[in-house]
């Protein structure tokens, strides 16, 4: 059925963008997502919200232009009744997962693709209704899945995700991520990237998003990375007049690479003589820290992760000609 689905869905997405599509697929699949039909609409707790992209739902269940989705175990159905008696028997009130990290009324929780099959589905088909680049549904047993919920007293409340490769040969410390439209413009989405981030560095390693970047993925990671990098260079440039780039990207948990492609981008890397020099403009970089600080944004206390790395890795430490950066 799974594997229907996902046939249907790549024609339906083909018919929609005008791609070519080859003549020997069949245009019906018993089981399949019928081209034409689409889940406008979904209902996960309190919340209504409006589909943004084709996902591949099963055809007994795309034919219905809205679909409820239990918020805790995430099991989706098609009639508010059905809805209504699961929600008075269903037992799970977190994600089937370790609880890794809690501050207030925020948890994050660790799900394992292989040993959670079928929530991890049915997260990637929700998730894949506001994602357009997502590709991944049914393969989910190489990924580990980060939940972020909101506490209350009746359980730990969906509000976002993001995914990595237990074993990415690349170094990505995350493939996708998806805040609830509901739940967006509170902070999440940069929330979790910095999550990302300090398990990066508590794995002693440097990470980066899963490329290429959708527009709004790189404008949302630009400033993660600006605020990273000028927090650091701020609080460094008070203790020290000497910086290594290796050094920033140690403390920050991001590669060499961006760390050198956020300072080119503010223009603040230049060349001098066989080395390159930061040109820090020590105002500038006070008043971004404050602004940023004003807003108040909801930040990761470290103090508080409870995790170890799901894999232990034998790191070989590569000494990079980057020569010393003066600050």
């Amino acid at each position: 059925l799974y594997d229907a689905a996902r046939s249907a869905a790549a024609l339906e997405e083909a018919k929609v963008t005008g791609c070519a599509v080859d003549a020997s697929t069949p245009a019906s699949t018993p089981g399949a997502v019928s081209v034409g039909y689409r889940v406008k609409k979904i209902r996960i707790g309190s919340y209504e919200i409006d589909s943004w992209y084709i996902s591949p739902y099963p055809d007994e269940y795309s034919r219905h232009p809205l679909l409820y989705i239990c918020e805790f175990c995430l099991k989706y159905m098609k009639s508010s009744y059905t809805y209504t008696r699961h929600c008075q028997k269903c037992t799970l009130r977190h994600p089937p997962g370790d609880e890794i990290y809690r501050d207030g009324s925020i948890s994050v929780f660790e799900v394992d693709g292989r040993k959670n099959k079928i929530y991890c589905q049915n997260l990637c088909l929700m998730g894949k209704m506001f994602l357009d680049t997502k590709t991944l549904y049914y393969d989910v047993e190489p990924f580990l899945f980060y939940i972020l919920c909101e506490y209350d007293a009746r359980g730990y409340h969906f509000a976002g995700y993001y995914s990595k490769e237990k074993r990415s040969v690349q170094g990505y410390n995350l493939s996708c991520i998806m805040i609830l439209p509901s739940k967006q413009r509170e902070g999440y989405g940069k929330l979790l990237i910095e999550f990302s981030y300090l398990l990066s560095k508590k794995e002693g390693v440097s990470g980066s998003p899963e490329k290429p970047l959708s527009d709004f993925g790189l404008l949302s990671y630009r400033s993660y990375w600006r605020r990273a990098v000028y927090e650091i260079l701020l609080h460094v440039g008070e203790r020290a007049r000497v910086v290594t780039i290796d050094a920033v990207s140690r403390k920050t948990g991001m590669t060499v690479d961006d760390v050198i492609s956020t300072l080119q981008t503010d223009g603040m890397l230049q060349r001098k003589g066989v080395s390159y020099a930061i040109v820090v403009d020590k105002a500038r970089i006070e008043r971004f820290v404050e602004l940023a600080r004003e807003k108040a944004p909801r930040r990761i206390d470290s103090s508080k992760l409870r995790w170890a790395p799901f894999l232990t890795k034998n790191t070989t430490v590569v000494q990079e000609d980057d020569g010393d950066i003066s600050v």
